[in-house]
């Protein structure tokens, strides 16, 4: 008797079909996914969104510049993660504040509020122009069209 082999049986040699490597819903694992040490050259690393945020910042404060040098550079400009409130807030939580100091004043950003309004890349650069000119305003007393008419 002769042994007939099975037809469905594929050969084990050549790339596999189907969905590979995001087994349960995971995602690509491996040096594709995640720049390191193993992934091919030209692998973008990814940016962290504090570096995103610190990114927007100095884009805001660079937009600035030209038209209040002098006034800029006699301020501090710096980025907390959250606002510290006390435990019975009810307002909104505030994206910046300022602090008046006697030798140098500071305009405070809060990152995550901020960045949890803002959906995309564009929408966080523009709400962190728009708190940086409204704090800016409150800090120097004038209108907020007066230091940046685009905001």
């Amino acid at each position: 008797m002769a042994r007939r082999s099975n037809p469905r049986v594929e050969p084990l040699t050549g790339p596999r079909g189907g969905r590979r490597r995001d087994r349960r819903g995971r995602g690509f694992r491996g040096p594709v996914a995640v720049p390191g040490p193993l992934s091919p050259r030209g692998v973008p690393g990814g940016w962290d969104h504090g570096s995103q945020f610190d990114t927007a910042v100095l884009g805001a404060l660079a937009r600035l510049r030209p038209s209040h040098a002098a006034a800029l550079a006699e301020l501090d400009v710096a980025v907390e993660d959250v606002p510290v409130l006390p435990r019975r807030w009810r307002d909104d939580v505030p994206l910046g504040t300022v602090v008046p100091d006697h030798e140098r004043a500071r305009v405070v950003l809060f990152r995550h509020p901020i960045q949890h309004r803002a959906e995309t890349r564009a929408d966080l650069d523009d709400l962190v122009l728009s708190v940086l000119v409204d704090q800016l305003a409150t800090l120097w007393r004038c209108e907020p069209e007066d230091i940046d008419p685009r905001a």
